[in-house]
């Protein structure tokens, strides 16, 4: 169905689309939360869930069938999936078996589709006590990219970055890096600590440092492609909260507003970094569902794909939601937005934030006549402004907070424990997915394509974002915190995604008609 939206502030107007992009959804295997799905450049999937295990499966017909792989570790956390251009598999889990400190992160790698991998090691700690990012503070929500990047042909010799943020310190974002394709992994660098010799980098370190001191959640790494103009860029991205809210202490909790998007950016191999702010949608206006969403196209831009609240009064729409008039005030409801740089990460959506270089508006991927709460954000991106976002939507408005955050508990119906008789019933989520081919354009005229891909529901109840502070029973995290989509070799879509309503199983739902971003 077509996506037509208002040209107000933070919106960006749809259009009609002849032939929207159509899927076909296949059962991948049992039943996983927070499943990564990455392709290879000749289109072979794989697919990943934490719940089990490093829990892996492969497709080598466009996700139409799958079969498990060998698991890299019986033990897991936070998971993701690389490749690179040899078609070599890399997977990070989060305090794995080998461990005997706890919360650290590895890196797997398969040279033989999942037939067999082996294990990262750091090159400050050989042995396997403290796992590939042998971080002293500890590691939480791990991500990875990897490229071979001339004068480099082989896998051997691939760049593999390992993205996280500490658990037990202030949330400083940090990464370790391997030059030799993933078998040894330098020391934790943090990015945030080592700035380009630049004024604007200098003064931009400081700005970030600000607002992403105490409350931090990683978005993504990735390595600009061979041959794009900013070759073997690293960029690192993380949604961060703001001095004020930072000034009432560093916790875990998740209950702040996340609503300053960030990425940082090194040409030198991870010696120096440039920060650069990509939006900021306000204070009150929380972009942690509790990730958003990151990628590169295929000249080494960034996006980012994100919920966010943005045209609320969030005192106003917190008042609505403790009386129970909220579901008519549109205003507070949850979209899906996007913002990306056509420079490789300086400037965003032309710039025209408060901080030089950010986004003074976002692209919005929903129309307005598509109501209720759009979460779970997933981005891939094919040539610059092709690009393809995947969410999950209830036409039930979340109540939240004076904060923005959501209410925990605040889908699951007024017959749940400790909730009070205003809140909606118990949300009924499908699954979405947007298309433009024309984010090159402003986000005032830049046109989306929308399509409803389940009919019937994938989840009912409350989606918590509030991380392991999600409580049951009212407040839900069974899906665990997000799906994830990428594009195949062809630009073809594939998303994956848990269904824990009717059929209990992980599954892919996969394009198989309209047309596929080029990549």
């Amino acid at each position: 169905m077509g996506a037509i939206a208002a040209a107000s502030f933070g919106l960006s107007p749809g259009a009609l689309a002849a032939q929207p992009p159509g899927y076909t959804i296949a059962n991948v295997g049992a039943y996983g939360g927070e499943p990564s799905i990455v392709s290879d450049t000749a289109g072979q999937l794989y697919d990943t869930t934490p719940q089990g295990g490093t829990v892996t499966y492969t497709s080598t017909n466009a996700g139409a069938t799958w079969h498990q792989v060998t698991t890299a570790d019986p033990s897991s956390g936070d998971d993701c999936l690389a490749t690179d251009q040899s078609g070599a598999v890399y997977l990070c889990n989060l305090n794995g078996s080998a461990e005997t400190l706890p919360l650290q992160a590895d890196v797997w790698k398969s040279v033989d589709h999942g037939q067999s991998w082996t294990r990262g090691q750091s090159i400050a700690r050989q042995a396997t006590v403290c796992g590939t990012s042998c971080s002293p503070f500890g590691v939480d929500r791990d991500w990875v990219a990897a490229s071979i990047l001339p004068p480099a042909t082989k896998t051997s010799q691939a760049e593999v970055v390992l993205m996280y943020h500490d658990f037990y310190g202030p949330s400083q974002i940090w990464v370790n890096i391997s030059h030799d394709g993933g078998a040894t992994f330098g020391a934790p660098q943090e990015v945030l600590a080592s700035p380009a010799v630049t004024p604007g980098a200098v003064t931009g370190t400081l700005v970030a440092q600000g607002y992403t001191f105490c409350n931090t959640v990683p978005a993504g790494v990735g390595i600009a492609p061979p041959g794009s103009p900013h070759a073997g860029r690293i960029i690192v991205a993380w949604i961060a909260a703001d001095l004020a809210q930072n000034a009432t202490g560093c916790n875990i909790s998740m209950l702040q507003s996340f609503h300053t998007l960030w990425v940082s950016y090194s040409d030198d191999n991870g010696v120096t970094w440039t920060p650069q702010q990509a939006f900021d949608a306000g204070f009150g206006h929380d972009a942690s569902t509790p990730f958003a969403s990151f990628t590169l196209d295929n000249q080494g831009n960034p996006y980012y794909g994100f919920a966010n609240n943005l045209n609320s009064n969030p005192a106003t729409c917190s008042a609505e939601s403790t009386a129970g008039t909220v579901q008519s005030d549109t205003s507070c409801e949850y979209d899906m937005y996007v913002v990306w740089s056509s420079d490789g990460g300086k400037t965003w959506d032309g710039g025209g934030g408060i901080i030089p270089g950010s986004a003074a508006r976002a692209y919005r991927v929903n129309s307005t006549a598509e109501t209720g709460t759009h979460w779970f954000p997933a981005i891939a991106a094919a040539a610059p402004g092709r690009v393809d976002v995947a969410y999950l939507r209830t036409t039930e408005i979340l109540p939240t907070d004076p904060f923005g955050k959501a209410d925990a508990g605040g889908c699951a119906g007024p017959q749940a424990p400790g909730n009070p008789p205003t809140y909606p019933p118990a949300c009924q989520w499908n699954l979405y997915a947007g298309q433009s081919v024309n984010l090159t354009s402003s986000p005032a005229s830049a046109t989306w394509t929308v399509t409803q891909i389940t009919t019937t529901p994938m989840h009912v109840g409350d989606i918590c974002n509030l991380g392991i502070f999600c409580l049951a029973p009212s407040s839900n995290r069974n899906l665990l915190d997000f799906i994830m989509e990428d594009l195949d070799q062809k630009g073809c879509a594939h998303i994956a995604y848990a269904d824990d309503n009717t059929v209990n199983m992980l599954r892919a739902a996969n394009q198989t008609s309209g047309a596929c971003l080029k990549r």
